[in-house]
């Protein structure tokens, strides 16, 4: 039994590091693409099936913690993702040695078996795994459940920082240019290796991290505090609901279309914010002045503002519930979103901006699962979790795949950020309808 909680925090943070690697496909398609002889437009699909795994398994992962618990669940998790990294690196071998087909077939063969390999089951170790320290970390800490799940899910943000870097290094050792005629044949060397290195690391961190996720005994309270008796009208519940119930419930069809709405704001811009910046003309030229902005440094300060979003809106839920917290958040991003366009004036501006979006984007991925803790109870956190979680699944898939249909469709970036900016201050409006369920107020 674990004796002090705070070694499941850091368990739970060593976990969503190695599943925080789903955030770096934008580094690794740099080097994937070429490999594979596909743009990367057709590549995005299989981040976009990683989502989608990702979000569609979480809900089994909850009736698997139940059933073997919390370590094993973690553990499977780690080892289909560890597998999907070595498939997708027998792939990238199989299409070096030529016997995958000729013509077409021998761009589509690995193009599918990336699909499965890093695609289904990459994304669905994922799903495995990340309700696991979430669900797990909530029991031990049900006094400060909004604070503990942004730290925890902190390092999922952190995760594709550190992966950004160990890619490149695995990938690229040469540091070579992607203009290079020599880049696509020097990839094909070494990007098997990086999946099987991956595949490898994602395993070990897990396994680590997941040697402290143990439930707490029943009835766990932690020592010095009592729970606030339930108000009239609370959204805390006084009980625990199970998915069979929640399904049938107006609150969680809210919750789950304004984690869709919220979560899409935040990934279009994450996938269209560099395209934005280096708009150019007819002639080639750049239409703004941040064209020429240094992308490493924004992506890496928008990441760190990524976690740190999630322990702060995190943080205050605690103070005043996750409802008005989503729904100044909301607002807040809807504000950022209407004026983003007005960013290609100046790098710094555009720097600040980008990093309060993914500031807010982080706080979704805490204040949803406070949200469903708050209103549904803490002991089916997993399995209820999963179920809202996808709005977010559908938010991914859609943002990975369709952010350059949405630029053509509204004509260019102005239009598309103020459709943003409305979409969430939908995501708002719905927020503010979420009642308590009737079994709260009347038990």
């Amino acid at each position: 039994m674990i004796k002090n909680r705070w070694f499941v925090v850091i368990g739970a943070i060593l976990v969503q590091l190695a599943l925080g690697s789903l955030y770096s496909w934008g580094s690794m398609t740099i080097y994937v693409s070429p490999v594979l002889g596909l743009p990367r437009e057709v590549t995005v699909y299989i981040f976009g099936v990683s989502i989608i795994s990702f979000a569609f398994t979480m809900i089994l992962a909850g009736d698997l913690m139940k059933k073997i618990g919390p370590q094993k669940t973690a553990i499977l998790g780690a080892i289909i993702m560890g597998i999907g990294a070595f498939v997708s690196a027998a792939v990238i071998v199989l299409k070096s040695s030529g016997i995958l087909g000729y013509g077409t077939m021998r761009l589509l063969i690995p193009f599918i078996g990336l699909l499965i390999g890093y695609g289904f089951l990459y994304g669905a170790g994922i799903g495995l795994s990340y309700v696991v320290p979430i669900a797990t970390a909530n029991k031990w800490f049900p006094d400060k459940k909004g604070l503990i799940t942004g730290v925890a899910v902190a390092g999922f943000g952190l995760g594709s920082f550190i992966f950004n870097y160990l890619i490149k290094y695995l990938a690229n050792p040469q540091g070579l240019l992607s203009n290079d005629p020599k880049f696509a044949t020097e990839m094909i060397k070494t990007v098997p290796m990086m999946f099987v290195v991956l595949g490898i690391v994602y395993v070990i961190v897990i396994i680590i991290g997941s040697k402290t996720l143990q439930n707490p005994p029943d009835g766990y309270k932690p020592e010095g505090w009592t729970p606030a008796p339930p108000k009239q009208g609370s959204l805390v519940s006084s009980r625990d609901y199970e998915r069979k119930e929640i399904v049938r419930m107006r609150q969680s069809y809210l919750l789950m279309f304004a984690f869709l709405l919220s979560a899409m704001c935040g990934l279009i811009v994450i996938g269209s914010f560099a395209a934005f910046a280096t708009s150019t003309d007819s002639t080639g030229k750049f239409i703004y002045a941040i064209g020429t902005v240094d992308f490493v440094l924004v992506a890496s300060a928008a990441a760190i503002f990524n976690g740190a979003g999630r322990i702060v809106w995190g943080k205050i839920a605690d103070s005043i519930g996750f409802k008005m917290t989503m729904m100044i958040m909301f607002v807040i991003q809807a504000i950022l979103m209407l004026l983003y366009f007005t960013t290609n004036v100046n790098w710094v501006y555009f720097l600040i901006m980008t990093c309060l979006i993914y500031f807010c984007f982080g706080g979704n991925l805490a204040l949803f699962p406070t949200g469903t803790s708050d209103l549904y109870g803490n002991k089916n956190l997993g399995k209820n979790y999963g179920f809202i979680f996808i709005g977010y699944g559908v938010a991914g898939f859609v943002g990975a795949v369709g952010v350059s249909l949405f630029v053509m469709s509204f004509g260019g970036y102005l239009f598309l950020f103020m459709f943003l900016g409305i979409l969430s201050l939908g995501a708002a409006a719905l927020v503010f309808l979420i009642k308590p369920p009737i079994s709260t107020e009347t038990k």
